[in-house]
């Protein structure tokens, strides 16, 4: 089967990726963009897929009209239209606000969204109870209609597909379509936070593919902890499965239960309904709607033309009566549309009442270079036939400002001079404007609820919206002259109408039913939507709710009459209402009806209570019930002073009886890091409750001024003092207050804390410990104020500082502040930058204790367990830093190390010897832990004493042919050399066995003892020295003689053997050995000094073995642990080797011989008694020993006559004569006699012969005397 090879390329090496943030265009796409090969890219949302640049879809319609059905007010109510609308209010305050007016005058940074990377907020409430937030939704709809994507999804996107001839690799080309909002280039950065990609597609796991996917896309990730990640509007609606054909890993947006995105919580810095959009959303709106942003685009097919443009000046329009501009009217009804008729008659064509053609009426300029529509409102308008009320049909009109040059220049006709040629001119592009309108006879968004059913695998859907289908594609409007292979859509016009339809889930109740033969049912009703307002319990409202059918229905039910109010009571019956603490309860008849509650102070109004947040009070037509929280200090007074009156559609109720309203204690619903990490140094704390403002109705103060840290116990931890401390709240309104940068110190930080704030400084002025969110973290940039070894901090005494070494396998203490939010610890270098590999610990972790007030962190010992960050002195030192979920700090430098600890060497050539020879040394291996700290290593003997403690031998580090990491030490002996190398060697003469001893700034580790080693070199020949004897003589008698050698690298001497010339072991075990301890020397090898030794007389084994009288046919060869050497083949280095020829005691023996001439009592015969010359002839045999290194053979008589004399080589003898082997024969033949010393052979009779050898050393030895008598043996 073929195998394919998927890979990726990025198409976008053109731009550089910047730190900035991004916005994703959306739109309809080519179908070649959808896939390729039978591979779809997952471009399968409603609304389209990325678009390029200058491909995107707007609106250019300046009004949108938006409107609720009778299913969606009936589920809903009047609650769930007030969330949609605070959703269209944002947007239109976004347009149009008192700051500017229109986008094209935005100012991300000045108007408070460059910093706004987060809007959103989590109810924990809503979070629990799987409440999604209608009003977010709904701003993620709008943002998305508006043309902006989801750059979660599509900020890396599959372009195209291409292989290679054999079509066993795929090359997915990628397209960066993120762009930024402030130079329009393509970034991978969106809100701040850098994102990557990662394929996925559905084909099955294998090892090489061999199945290609049915579908691929880019995914999108980040591993940033900032929590503003995935926090764009215009990807809300992507927490809804549904337009994807490949499960997510990570789901492409923040928004989820119980998240809700409002200005309140904006990180900008202004607070504005229109702050919930984020930095990139507000970017990619602009980019689209400014005025400058020109591409050709058609008109809306419903807009028609009021006052046509016009091109040319009023004096060049001769055919027009007057320069009014008004238009004609036109025949079709088009353009006519709105101007009233007087009967059913059409209107007439013009008359033509002279020669020439009649102007014609002038046309729509549809089609044409256009900018940006510059601001967008959003208006409601009534259309809800639950209610009675029909949609009305509406008309709106604006100016359409167009570029153009239409095409001529005629001004200039006018300035020609008689006899020139018209000047018609080069077109210049202009602006030009014209009057349309359009009607409105249905509105452009529709809300609607609806039962949506569940999707294929059986998952309820949540909602659905219009898709792009009516979208205008202006592609073909922007091409140029030239012909592109490229098929493209857009730029175009978004249209309507659009319908979003939200489903009815949450009716009724839930059985679950796995199987079972029956379940019992319960009456336990869930809901999925909610109006999330706050971070606090009471801040949601869920749908469908209890009260809004009786509310639609009174509202649908015209009422006969006024509300009436019986009597008011407030929950402390004191008549004096807390408004903080107690509810006030309206009891009456009609109360249902009620829209609207007022306060009075006699006739003048104090505050007005109206919308949807009537509803929630309502409990019947007889009590309403008025919740702490709604009532603001504006209707505070004394006793007696304040009534209220209840509106409905009629009119107003009659003044209740009076009571009186003051603040009670402040209460707080909410903060806005509940449940998050708060920077006490770089954030306010914006508080959300009631009763933070106040009239004084006895009260001392009128604002919050005062405040409290606790901890989830009650335990008070800032201030000090346990009581309040004074602040500069800004206390915005009644129910927001802020609490300033550095208001609350170190002292605060910890998890889980509370805030408590009150207007004066009695402790039981503080709001009450309601059933709030705690703030999860408060802190701030972390900072290290100082390292100490061991478990407590001594100042001065053990520092971790430049001179005193951070200690990884002790425990360390960190003191400092804000460090309760750390999340990472690590070893970085001097510049900050992290080591490669990292050295970090990922907190929580085992080993690591960090206090609840930031103010400590302690590391057990090897925490840090590898020794990437050892080393010591300036260049290799190291700081901490610290990050937590705010920043990050760093300690002053450091060196780090740890005890180093040897196990084990590697690398000697011969087992247990070091040969550090700098030609033909071992490379070592000192394995072991935490040895990147060793300054210094030693050489020491077997016990750890040091050879020498003055100069002991050593290698300073680091050194060039040291390599050192965490676990092993490498020395390259070819490369440097231990100092006093004469103490470091071994020697017979001192001590053997050597160890290592590293040397750091901790104790001294010592290599292990079953790992001792023999440390030299390989020995080396000088010259030798015979005694007694002359100078230069290089005949060694072995017998006699002593030899002395000279050299080097003798101090661990195994051996020193005789070999032949070519250096050749000619006897095995025949050198002389080292003797064993105690007594090296007992066999016949002296060590005199480590270059120098002496060998006794017949100190060889098997010396007769290894005579040669040939000069310089003997050398020595020296073995060592270290190596081998060979003395030098010249007369300093060569010898020759003999010892004094010796033979038997007796005549007999000397010369017996089995088939020799010797009667085997005293004479040689030399004639046989067989056979003829020369076979008849017998050898003469003499036997003894040492004839191996015999050179002369004389035969002489008695009176030293010599007869004959031959010199020899025993190991190549002339013809005639034989040596045994072992040097202990000699075999004369008869013919070498008889041809040479046949004289000899015949004595007359007298024992007056003998032979005499004379060796290499000038050593004699003589025969006995024997007759030599060639009758001896003849026959009688």
């Amino acid at each position: 089967m073929k195998r394919f090879l998927i890979f990726l390329v990025l198409l976008t090496g053109l731009w550089g990726t910047q730190n900035a943030r991004a916005f994703v265009l959306v739109g309809p796409m080519n179908a070649t963009e959808l896939g390729s090969g039978g591979i779809d890219f997952n471009y399968t949302d409603d609304l389209g897929g990325p678009k390029d640049l200058k491909t995107f879809f707007r609106w250019n319609i300046p009004l949108l009209t938006y409107a609720f059905d009778a299913s969606f007010m009936q589920y809903f109510g009047l609650e769930g239209r007030e969330a949609v609308k605070e959703a269209f209010t944002a947007v239109n305050d976004f347009f149009e606000n008192d700051q500017y007016s229109g986008v094209s005058s935005l100012d991300l940074t000045t108007h408070g969204f460059r910093s706004n990377y987060n809007s959103s907020w989590l109810n924990t409430t809503a979070k629990n109870g799987s409440v999604i937030d209608v009003k977010s939704l709904t701003l993620g709809l709008i943002i998305n209609h508006l043309g902006l994507g989801n750059p979660y999804r599509y900020a890396y996107g599959i372009h195209s597909i291409s292989t290679n001839s054999a079509g066993t690799q795929l090359n997915f080309n990628v397209r960066l379509r993120n762009f930024d909002p402030i130079t329009y280039k393509p970034t991978s950065i969106i809100n701040n936070v850098a994102f990557s990609y990662r394929l996925i597609h559905d084909a099955p796991p294998s090892v090489g593919v061999t199945q290609l996917p049915s579908f691929a896309d880019m995914e999108e990730f980040t591993t940033d902890t900032t929590g503003n990640a995935w926090t764009s509007l215009s990807a809300i609606t992507d927490a809804f499965y549904g337009n994807t054909a490949i499960f997510w890993t990570e789901q492409p947006t923040l928004f989820g239960f119980g998240v809700y995105y409002d200005g309140q919580n904006a990180m900008g810095g202004q607070y504005q309904p229109r702050h919930a959009l984020t930095y990139d959303d507000a970017g990619g709106l602009k980019y689209l709607y400014r005025t400058n942003n020109y591409v050709y685009e058609g008109l809306d097919p419903n807009v028609v033309l009021m006052t046509p443009a016009n091109f040319l000046p009023t004096f060049a329009i001769p055919v027009l009566p007057g320069g009014s501009g008004r238009i004609f009217p036109d025949p079709s009804g088009i353009s006519g549309a709105f101007i009233p008729r007087r009967n059913a008659g059409i209107i007439p064509g013009l008359p033509i009442t002279s020669s020439l053609p009649v102007q014609a009426p002038p046309a729509l300029v549809d089609v044409a270079m256009r900018g940006g529509i510059d601001k967008i409102e959003f208006r409601e308008q009534q259309f809800d036939s639950f209610l009675g009320i029909n949609f009305t049909a509406a008309t709106h009109e604006w100016t359409d400002v167009f570029v153009s040059t239409n095409g001529q220049n005629v001004v200039n006709l006018n300035n020609t001079t008689p006899g020139s040629s018209a000047f018609i001119g080069v077109p210049t592009l202009k602006h030009f404007s014209q009057k349309v309108g359009r009607a409105i006879f249905q509105p452009d968004i529709l809300f609607v609820a609806d039962e949506l059913g569940v999707s294929p695998d059986g998952i309820p859907i949540a909602f659905n919206r219009t898709d792009f289908s009516a979208w205008i594609d202006n592609y073909t409007n922007n091409l140029g002259p030239a012909q592109l292979l490229t098929t493209n859509v857009g730029p175009g016009i978004i249209s309507g109408p659009i319908q979003y339809t939200f489903t009815k889930l949450g009716q009724g109740f839930e059985v679950i039913w796995s199987g079972e033969a029956s379940v019992v049912g319960n009456t336990n009703s869930y809901s999925m939507w909610g109006h999330i307002k706050g971070p606090g319990p009471k801040d949601v409202v869920v749908f469908p709710n209890d009260a809004q059918m009786s509310i639609l229905e009174n509202a649908i039910s015209p009422a006969t009459t006024t509300p009436v109010i019986t009597r008011i009571i407030d929950s402390g019956q004191d008549n004096r209402l807390a408004r903080t603490q107690e509810k006030l309860i309206v009891e009456g008849s009609n109360l249902a009806s009620a829209t609207a509650v007022q306060i009075l102070d006699g006739d003048v109004v104090l505050e007005t209570i109206q919308g949807s947040i009537i509803q929630t009070f309502i409990e019947s037509h007889n009590q309403i019930i008025i919740p702490p929280g709604h009532i603001t200090e504006a209707a505070e007074g004394d006793p007696g002073t304040r009534k209220i009156v209840i509106w409905n559609t009629i009119g107003k109720s009659d003044p209740s009886e009076a009571i009186g309203i003051h603040t009670g204690i402040p209460v707080i619903t909410g903060t806005s890091r509940d449940e998050k990490t708060y920077d006490r140094a770089e954030h306010n704390l914006d508080i959300y409750g009631y009763g933070f403002k106040s009239r004084q109705i006895g009260d001392i103060k009128s604002e919050l001024s005062f405040f409290r840290v606790e901890d989830e116990n009650g335990t008070v931890v800032f201030p000090a003092s346990g009581n309040s401390t004074l602040a500069e709240f800004q206390v915005r309104s009644d129910s927001h207050a802020i609490l300033p940068i550095n208001a609350i110190t170190a002292l605060a930080d910890g998890k889980h804390r509370r805030i408590r704030v009150a207007r004066d400084s009695a402790a039981a002025s503080l709001s009450s410990t309601n059933a709030v969110d705690l703030i999860e973290f408060i802190t701030s940039t972390p900072k290290i104020t100082g390292l100490f070894r061991g478990s407590t901090a001594n100042p001065g005494v053990n520092d971790i500082n430049a001179t005193s070494a951070f200690r990884r396998d002790d425990i360390v203490t960190i003191q400092g502040e804000a460090l309760n939010t750390t999340y990472r610890i690590e070893i970085v270098d001097i510049n900050g930058s992290s080591l490669d590999p990292a050295v970090h610990i990922d907190i929580p972790t085992v080993g690591v204790a960090v206090a609840d007030g930031g103010n400590l962190i302690q590391l057990s010992k090897d925490t840090f367990f590898t020794g990437t960050a050892d080393g010591n002195g300036t260049d290799t030192m190291k700081m901490l830093k610290i990050s937590n979920l705010i920043g990050t700090s760093t300690s002053e430098k450091f060196n780090v190390n740890a005890q180093p600890e040897v196990t084990f060497i590697a690398g000697f050539v011969t087992p247990f010897t070091f040969n550090r020879d700098a030609s033909t040394g071992d490379t070592i291996t000192l394995t072991g832990l935490n040895l990147r700290s060793v300054t210094e290593i030693q050489v020491v003997d077997e016990n750890g004493t040091d050879l020498d403690t003055s100069n002991p031998p050593k290698i300073i580090l680091p050194a060039n042919g040291v390599t050192i990491t965490d676990t092993a030490i490498t020395i390259n002996s070819r490369a440097i050399q231990f100092s006093n190398t004469a103490k470091a060697d071994s020697s017979l003469l001192s001590s053997k066995w050597r160890r290592f001893k590293l040397i750091s700034a901790r104790e001294p580790a010592l290599s292990p003892q079953i790992h001792r080693f023999q440390m030299g070199v390989p020995p080396k020949f000088k010259s030798f020295q015979l005694s007694p004897g002359s100078a230069g003589n290089s005949n060694y008698r072995r017998d006699i003689d002593s030899m002395e050698v000279s050299g080097s690298g003798f101090g661990l001497i195994n051996s020193a053997e005789v070999v032949d010339v070519n250096g050749n072991t000619i006897v095995v075990n025949s050198g002389v050995m080292i003797g064993s301890t105690p007594n090296y020397f007992s066999n016949g090898l002296t060590l005199n000094t480590d270059a120098n030794f002496t060998i006794a007389p017949d100190s060889f084994f098997n010396a007769n073995l290894l005579d040669s009288p040939v000069a310089n046919h003997r050398r020595l060869k020296i073995t060592t642990p270290f190596g081998i050497v060979v003395s030098d083949q010249n007369s300093t280095g060569a010898f020759t080797l003999s010892a004094t020829p010796k033979f038997h005691s007796t005549v007999t023996a000397t010369f017996a011989g089995e088939g020799s001439g010797f009667n085997g009592i005293d004479t040689y015969d030399i004639n046989g008694t067989t056979g003829v010359y020369p076979d008849n002839l017998l050898p003469l045999v003499i036997n003894g020993q040492n004839f191996l290194g015999v050179k002369t053979i004389t035969f002489e008589d008695n009176a030293t006559t010599s007869y004959y004399s031959v010199n020899v080589n025993p190991a190549n003898p002339p013809a005639g004569l034989a040596f045994s082997a072992d040097g202990k024969k000699i075999t004369v033949s008869g013919k070498l006699i008889y041809d040479n010393a046949l004289t000899w052979a015949n004595s007359g009779g007298a024992a007056t012969r003998r032979v005499v050898l004379t060796s290499a050393g000038e050593q004699n030895a003589t025969t006995q005397n024997i007759i030599a008598d060639p009758s001896e043996n003849d026959n009688p």
